[in-house]
């Protein structure tokens, strides 16, 4: 199964103002890898929740769309 991936990066999640884009997860991942390869968050009290899982956690909104 294909998807397409949409990617917004979030720079610095500590400083991040605002809601989570419409159709998109935040999903934290491992820095230099897929971020559909990382884990969702679903809102951001779990922020911060997962960083031991990773050596060099990095946030971004993710949307994944199957190829058809």
């Amino acid at each position: 199964m294909q998807f397409n991936v949409e990617t917004i990066d979030i720079p610095n999640i500590d400083t991040y103002e605002g809601t989570i884009p419409t159709g998109f997860d935040l999903t934290v991942f491992e820095q230099g890898t897929p971020p559909e390869d990382g884990m969702v968050c679903y809102g951001f009290d779990e922020v911060g929740m997962f960083d031991s899982e990773f050596q060099t956690p990095v946030y971004a909104f993710v949307k994944l769309e199957r190829v058809q």
